[in-house]
């Protein structure tokens, strides 16, 4: 096959954008290649917007999917016995629900075979302008956090690569974020007002299970409720949900719904604007 007749970069738009964010956030150039071939894997079995989906992030969250990525990726060598599951990869898991990533990754020759047709035969020719120029400039170290890596705010560099062989497994049930940071701050449509029931179902049914409790706040039963409040069992979906938006909005059921960060300043102050 001559993948330079074959792949046509004007149809890769989205596709080339995002390669050059992850080598501009410090990813490995080859690495990143390897990245983009197995997202665009994914997406060629029905994944049809798996990649504006993360491109639709900003550089903390692609930096962690892209993490992520790099670990099913080493899952994927046939020396592996580490098995593909959401705790492996708990965003990328969020992204592709409702299929299991067990489900999708089952049989790792298959998707191994098919990641390394697309990095040989597409990835290879579609990015080589800026894998060129990332040899060049010398981005060939990456940069994205591991999980374990000292960041430097308690006065302890770290080197990013050693990890302690005795720390205890994270459990996100109970070292979680603060509750400021996993909610959202609901308003809704004057005269179009939504239940707990049917906000819990929409982002459980959008996001998977991920709803810890929903706030509606009705003071007076014979009016409807103009806002309300939305805590998340991991920040995570709060990240994928506003990125970089100030706001977000979603139709539950034929009735808007607008989302925001929760803002304490505001917290005892009633409705925020």
């Amino acid at each position: 096959m001559d993948s330079s007749q074959s792949v046509d970069a004007a149809t890769h738009v989205t596709d080339r954008v995002l390669y050059r964010r992850l080598v501009e956030i410090g990813v490995d150039a080859e690495e990143s290649m390897r990245i983009m071939a197995f997202w665009m894997w994914v997406e060629a079995q029905g994944f049809i917007e798996l990649v504006p989906k993360i491109s639709a992030n900003n550089d903390q969250l692609l930096a962690m999917v892209a993490d992520e990525t790099k670990a099913i990726l080493a899952a994927l060598d046939p020396s592996s016995t580490t098995p593909i599951t959401q705790n492996l990869c708990p965003i990328t898991s969020l992204i592709l629900y409702p299929v299991s990533v067990e489900e999708i990754f089952g049989d790792k020759d298959l998707v191994s075979e098919g990641v390394s047709e697309v990095h040989n035969q597409v990835c290879g020719v579609l990015f080589k302008d800026v894998f060129e120029e990332g040899d060049k400039s010398g981005k060939t170290e990456s940069s994205v956090t591991e999980v374990g890596e000292g960041s430097g705010k308690d006065g302890n560099e770290g080197s990013g690569k050693t990890l302690n062989p005795f720390a205890k497994e994270w459990d996100p049930a109970v070292e979680r974020a603060p509750e400021e940071d996993r909610c959202l701050f609901l308003t809704f449509s004057n005269g179009y007002p939504l239940s707990d029931n049917q906000i819990v179902e929409f982002f459980n049914q959008k996001y998977g299970p991920c709803v810890e409790r929903v706030y509606v706040h009705k003071p007076d039963p014979n009016a409807p409720a103009l806002f309300g409040k939305i805590v998340f069992n991991t920040a995570l979906v709060t990240t994928m949900i506003m990125s970089t938006l100030h706001q977000a909005k979603f139709n539950v059921e034929g009735k808007p719904l607008w989302c925001k960060r929760f803002d304490l300043s505001k917290k005892h102050g009633g409705e925020q604007k």
